[in-house]
């Protein structure tokens, strides 16, 4: 064999390991794109593959995931494995009464309930900043604007001081963490292990937005607090969605979004053509949503008040998120309670510096 590897020399562990990245390949492979565009494995599922392992079109490498079972072999071995040592792995897994029952439990989907959660204020709202180990996060604002004047003879300009005002947004730990019973990942028919990791992302992802776009969040404050008035609709309509345009330009920003939760979403969609246009209509009957209005994205979370809709200003004119450490996983076994500990933490801080970025419309909400 000339493949770098021998399939006789991996261990039943490496075995395991390289089927569940090929199984993970296949489940790729079904999936239907949009449009026929090839959507890498991360993207779709957030599957926990590195870089090397996903090659140009977006699928999944089996060579580099064999190379990657083992560092200390691949450090060793000058020739990186080829897709032919998966088929011979596949070949010697049907023929093992373990390898077949290692398959079929590895093939069986878990059934959500849900969809999974997606972050949208460190995507969308604010703009996350790397800050080196040991540095403090301050931020020093721009020179107030001000106008020139005109001269008369042999006189003199007005001197405006250049008053910058420096802030600050602290930071402070995010944590989540998940037991995982050892029972549980005998019995289970998914891979628990790994989905118990993902929902820890997941539940830091979800503190996060509540802090930002979320009740009493950061987002919600500045609209309070900020010098843009409130819009009271009884619906959400055209002219709610044109107060709020009207009230972040009139400051001299432009607007980057429309946040809103789906309640208020779903007001949109029953928007007849005394509202739209009939070409917009036409595409939101046929593909069923609304990606933007006059050209600025809607950002749909229920996260959000349900009573309220928000006008953003661009993520740069807005906030900003301070992350310290970026987000981490540990596992724990904890021999005492038969279990392991899945922990993940970051250490970020949030906050805006400009409320007049933000405008609120109140609409009550329709049972």
């Amino acid at each position: 064999m000339q493949h770098g590897v021998q399939v006789s020399t991996l261990s039943q562990r490496q075995r395991f390991a390289l089927v569940d990245q090929i199984l993970q390949n296949h489940a790729s492979s079904q999936a239907y794109p949009q449009q026929g565009a090839m959507i890498p494995a991360t993207q779709q599922f957030g599957l926990p593959v590195t870089a090397s392992q996903i090659s140009q079109t977006g699928i999944f490498d089996p060579a580099a995931a064999a190379a990657a079972l083992d560092p200390v072999t691949a450090a060793s071995s000058s020739t990186v494995p080829t897709n032919a040592v998966a088929g011979d792995v596949i070949d010697s897994m049907l023929h093992s009464p373990d390898g077949l029952r290692k398959l079929a439990f590895a093939m069986h989907p878990v059934l959500k309930q849900r969809l999974d959660y997606h972050a949208i204020g460190r995507n969308n709202v604010v703009v996350v900043d790397e800050i080196p180990t040991g540095d403090v996060p301050f931020y020093d604002l721009d020179i107030p604007e001000f106008g020139a004047v005109f001269l008369a003879g042999r006189g003199e300009p007005i001197a405006v001081q250049a008053n910058v005002k420096r802030i600050q947004f602290p930071t402070s730990a995010v944590a989540a963490l998940q037991g995982v019973p050892y029972e549980d990942i005998t019995i289970r028919r998914y891979q628990l292990f790994d989905r118990a990791k993902e929902r820890v992302a997941i539940a830091i992802a979800i503190t996060e937005d509540d802090a930002i776009i979320g009740v009493g969040g950061i987002v919600e404050t500045a609209a309070t607090v900020g010098p843009n008035s409130i819009v009271t609709s009884p619906s959400l309509s055209r002219n709610t969605l044109a107060e709020l345009w009207k009230r972040i330009t009139r400051n001299q920003l432009q607007v980057g979004s429309y946040l809103m939760h789906p309640v208020q979403y779903a007001e949109i969609l029953k928007w007849s053509s005394n509202e739209l246009d009939q070409v917009t209509l036409n595409r939101q009957i046929e593909t069923g949503h609304i990606g933007g209005y006059y050209g600025v994205p809607l950002l749909i979370s229920n996260r959000v008040n349900e009573g309220k809709v928000f006008a953003i200003t661009t993520p740069d004119k807005f906030g900003r998120l301070p992350e310290r450490k970026t987000v981490e996983v540990k596992v724990f076994d904890n021999v005492v309670k038969l279990r392991y500990d899945i922990l993940g933490w970051e250490q970020i801080g949030i906050g805006s510096f400009n409320t007049a970025g933000v405008a609120e419309a109140d609409i009550p909400v329709i049972i």
